[in-house]
């Protein structure tokens, strides 16, 4: 059988001895026993990969407060969730494979404000016939649970970069439209001005000349 890795060992592993504050990712899988509260010198984790340690309370979480992403799969945590609260930058958390049985263990997630994608598979909670609408409610930002949407479409989970380029694409797009709109309602005042002066020859003169630079 293989032998875990201590958490200490896992740690020593992936942060190749840079500092604590430097260090963006951890992958902690399969290190049963973990203090959380070894954590607490990362403070500046992005992302934080907790699955299969056994772990049965989050209590020891420290405050991670630039964590988007967290990974927490086949554990046995069955509430005590408000220590989430700690990680207010959370985009995506996946608690799939755990005991939670109902909404009310998952009040606390109410908290991550910005939370985009949860994924709670495998958790008696999801039998429930409010499991769905209770979700969304809860968490007003959430685009995904569960891999689907609010009206239960699968969600491409494209990587959070692509989503953030995509983002900034429309912003662009957007800037681009609104000069594309002025213009248009500068050409129809333009015509307008046209149909005022069609009483008089230099009108009609006019307005033959603008629609020859329309052509």
């Amino acid at each position: 059988s293989v032998v875990a890795m201590s958490f200490e060992d896992a740690i020593k592993k992936q942060s190749k001895g840079q500092d604590p504050k430097d260090v963006k990712a951890l992958n902690l899988d399969g290190c049963v026993g973990i203090d959380l509260s070894g954590l607490e010198s990362f403070t500046n984790l992005v992302f934080l990969s907790l699955n299969n340690c056994g772990l049965a309370s989050l209590d020891s979480l420290p405050c991670l407060s630039r964590l988007s992403s967290l990974k927490l799969s086949d554990n046995r945590l069955a509430g005590g969730l408000d220590k989430l609260a700690q990680c207010p930058e959370l985009l995506s958390l996946i608690l799939s494979g755990n005991r939670l049985k109902t909404i009310d263990s998952l009040q606390p997630l109410k908290a991550l404000t910005k939370l985009k994608s949860l994924d709670l598979f495998q958790n008696p909670v999801t039998q429930l016939d409010s499991y769905r609408s209770g979700l969304f409610r809860l968490i007003p930002s959430l685009e995904s649970l569960d891999e689907l949407d609010k009206d239960g479409n699968e969600v491409d989970l494209d990587d959070e970069e692509d989503e953030e380029e995509e983002d900034e694409e429309e912003e662009y797009e957007e800037e681009d439209e609104e000069p594309a709109a002025k213009r248009q309602k500068a050409e129809e005042d333009g015509e307008d001005e046209v149909e005022d002066g069609e009483d008089d020859e230099e009108g009609e003169d006019e307005g033959e000349e603008g629609e020859e630079g329309d052509e």
